[in-house]
Order: structure tokens, then sequence, then C-alpha cells
């Protein structure tokens, strides 16, 4: 970093290392040794009056990651006076990282003036970045983004309800209003209602469908162009108190490479922007919508929207998680494979809980008399507890190894989501299995039932095997046969 710096008080190669002082400022603990080494940015400063506007853009790029203050004016100025249309942003991005409520109303007006302009084709990419800038910029002057309410929970909607693949009718059983139609994503529900569906847990997410071409092809400005003839304003209307604009996001799902997927959605949501006139405004940071395309074996695109804007008080107690948590929509799927199996006012226990999620939906299916979990990983069993107290639910929380657990009295249930093999041999997870299933039987009372999740089909069968007439599979689900997860319901004999 000397070095360059050192090249650029000399005026040599000034583009160039100006390039690569940003790629270093980026670096941890960069940024302390940029500041060690200089007592100001005037020399920085000094090349926003360059010629060259590659190197003003990159000037000003370089005085927001060094947060200097002191060139706040200096960044105004040249971006006022800025004649190129792709380096305004660059004094913006900078600009943001500093102190600038002295400039908050000519900001402000110089975003509703942009908003307003309609650029030409060469000018729309810059004319989208400088505005995408100035936004943030609004957004931080205003406290940030107040969300829409979201009023549409009575009036019937077309949505789909995403599911595990092959377990569609889980859901689909569940919803009393409204036509129902098992697609791969889940269950598609036409005149539904999102209040009725909002109590369903077995779900993960609620898509919106739009009344347009359902196999777009994957070029933005047809895309763009179709959802603006769509009901997506109206709809977005409709669902919500207040005026536009509401703020989006894109997410595409499919097999396009990451780096083309994000020159997609850039360019996708620049055009939805224009197409809209500006009803949706593209915000990657905060955002109230977000418009799916799904991706099809033919290279075409499904759309879909998903609002944040509705309050999902579904799975509220699940504050803290940890990497290996199991999403509270699978828990509550396993818990409702297993329903016909389950005993009011049981004695619970979950063997291997983490942060509590599988037990919770397992005691909100029906009431328990007694329930237990326990896990040797501290920090889970601490967040397992805040969880539970979120949930009212008394729940005994044992940090300690399911092998060594001990109890006066025998329990009705066993729930157990088994660890992965990790880092352990193939004899070492054999071991394990083992182990689990003569502790099992050592804490069941007769007729009582294990609930297992795993991806290991063979070891539990060949357990069951070596273990004689003292367990019976009474039922076996195959959840996922792409990672072999299965789901198994186990009873002592």
């Amino acid at each position: 970093m000397q070095e360059v710096y050192e090249a650029l008080k000399q005026g040599k190669e000034i583009r160039n290392n100006l390039i690569a002082l940003k790629q270093m400022l980026k670096e941890e603990g960069a940024l302390d040794t940029y500041l060690s080494m200089t007592e100001d940015d005037e020399l920085i400063a000094s090349f926003l009056q360059d010629e060259d506007a590659k190197i003003r853009k990159n000037a000003a790029l370089v005085l927001g990651l060094v947060q200097s203050q002191e060139s706040i004016e200096m960044l105004w100025e040249a971006y006022e006076s800025e004649t190129q249309l792709f380096v305004k942003s660059a004094y913006l991005s900078a600009m943001q990282k500093l102190d600038c409520r002295a400039y908050e109303k000519k900001l402000k007006e110089r975003y509703r003036r942009l908003s307003a302009y309609e650029p030409s084709e060469d000018e729309r990419k810059h004319i989208q970045e400088e505005l995408m800038e100035l936004r943030r910029m609004v957004i931080q002057f205003d406290g940030g983004i107040s969300r829409h309410p979201f009023i549409g929970y009575k009036r019937p909607q077309n949505f789909i309800l995403t599911t595990l693949k092959n377990y569609q009718d889980t859901t689909s059983v569940q919803i009393e209003n409204g036509m129902t139609r098992i697609i791969p994503m889940g269950v598609q529900v036409a005149d539904g209602s999102i209040d009725e569906v909002l109590k369903i847990r077995t779900f993960r997410e609620i898509l919106f469908t739009l009344r347009c071409d359902k196999n777009l092809p994957p070029q933005p400005s047809v895309i763009a162009g179709e959802l603006a003839r769509s009901n997506l304003t109206r709809l977005l209307s409709e669902l919500h108190e207040g005026e536009a604009p509401f703020y989006f996001r894109i997410e595409i799902k499919g097999s396009m490479p990451l780096e083309k997927k994000s020159s997609f959605a850039k360019k996708l949501a620049a055009e939805i922007e224009h197409r809209t006139h500006r009803f949706l405004v593209n915000s990657t940071d905060n955002y109230e919508v977000e418009l799916r395309f799904v991706e099809n074996r033919k290279g075409g695109f499904y759309p879909c929207m998903k609002l944040y804007t509705i309050p999902m008080k579904r799975f509220a107690y699940r504050k803290y998680t940890t990497s290996a948590s199991m999403h509270p929509s699978m828990a509550a799927l396993l818990v409702e494979l297993a329903s016909s199996w389950l005993t009011e006012y049981a004695h619970v226990v979950d063997a291997f809980c983490g942060t509590g999620t599988l037990l919770m939906e397992r005691m909100y299916a029906l009431p328990v008399r007694t329930a237990y979990a326990v896990d040797t990983f501290g920090d889970a069993i601490i967040g397992a507890r805040e969880n539970a107290g979120i949930a009212h639910m008394n729940i005994n929380f044992v940090q300690r190894s399911f092998m060594s657990f001990t109890h006066a009295f025998e329990f009705h249930e066993i729930w157990a989501d088994m660890p992965i093999r990790g880092k352990k041999t193939k004899e070492e997870q054999d071991e394990l299995y083992q182990s689990f299933f003569v502790k099992a039987l050592e804490l069941l009372r007769e007729r009582g039932r294990i609930f297992l999740y795993c991806n290991e089909n063979g070891l539990v069968k060949k357990h069951l095997r070596l273990l004689g007439d003292s367990l019976n599979l009474k039922q076996e689900f195959c959840i996922r046969e792409k990672d072999g997860t299965y789901f198994f319901i186990i009873e002592k004999r």
C-alpha cells in the first residue's frame, strides 16, 4: 500500500494505482494501515479534478472507503459539475459513508427530478445507477422504508403454498376455502384465504401468482413489459394501505450461473422500474416485495411474488438457530406425518434437541405432560431455552449426551433429528445408532414410540434387525430422495 501511495504522490499510473488502492482498502485491517501512513486525503481528493473520468470515479470511491469527512464538500462540488453520467453514482456512493445531512434538501430534489426524467436508451443504465444511490440516501435521511400495511387477509386470492416435493397433499388437505391443485412447487390455491392459510404450519412460503405469461423468455425488457401489463401493480395496491412506490428485489431460481444471474437480475430490475414508472423501485437492502422467477427446463421463467409485508407469526418463537437447525415447516411436516401415532399428554424427550424446533412443533400439535430436551451443545441449549420462553412452553433442558441421560419414569415418545455423519467415520456413526437404540429401549415404556429423522436408512434397518423383536418399524417416509433423508416411526413391543 505504501508503494502504491508513493506512486500516486509522484503522479505515476494514477488510474491503475487508484484501482489497486481501492481493492486493498476492502481487505480487513487495510483502513488502519492507510490512516497510519497518511495525514490527510488532499492527494486523493485532488484527483477529483482530473481530466480522466475514470480517475475521478476511482478517486471518489477511495474517499468513500477511507471515510474522509474532510472531502465531503469537494465530493459534492465534483458531483454537481460532473458531465459524465457513469461517474456520478461514484460520488454518491462515497457520500453515503459520510455525514452528508447538509446536502439532504438538494439530494432529495435531485432524486425527485431524476425520477421524473425519461432517459434515452444510452442514458438509462447510468441514470438507474445514480437513482439507486440517491434512493439509498433518501431512505437513510427518512429513517428507513415505512412498510405498507398488509390488508388482504379476507379477500379471496390466488397463490401458491410451497411445500416439500411429494408431500403437497399434507398441506392441501388442511385448506378449507378455495380450489386447490397439486403442482411441483407445492399447492396452487384459487380464491383462497390468506387469513386461513397463515394458521397452517406445513408450508414454507406464500407466493402470489400473476396474470401474465407463465413461460417468460429470458429477456429483461420482455419480462418487464409482461409484468407491467399484468395485475402486479393493481394487486399490490389492493393488498396494502398507502401509496407507491413499493420497494422490491429480484430472485432468480434455476440453473443460470451466478455471474450471469446477477447481471440479468440487475437489468431486469432496471426495466421493471422503467416499465412501471417507478411504482416498483428496486432496493437490495430494504424491500417489501420479492419478484421471483423460477427457471423451467426450456430456459423460460415462471413469475410469482412474495410479500414481506405479511406478518408471519407461525414460527415467531424461533429467534435462536444454528447452522444445523431444522426449518420449522419441515418439523411441522414430520409432526403432521406422525399425527396418528402421537399420544395426548405424553411424556416426551427430544434426544438431540438443537434449538428446540422439532420438540416445540410436536408440542404445538398435541398437549404433552412433560417434555425433556437433551443436547451436548451448550449454545444450542441456551438458544432453545430462549425459544421455549418466547413460545411459553414448559420444557426441561438437559445439557448432556442422550446416551447418559436417565429418568425416573419411562417416556411415551422419543424424538430424534439424528446428527449427520460429518467428520465421523462410518464405524463411529454405526456405534452412534447402536447406542441410540439401546438407550431408547431403556427409556421407552411398552408401546412407546421413536420418531426418527435421519439420512442413514441402512443403519436404521441394520440395528432394527439386530434388536430382533424389541422394536417394530410401523411406518417410514422418504422425505427427500436426493439426499436420502427418511422419517421413521418405530414402536417398542
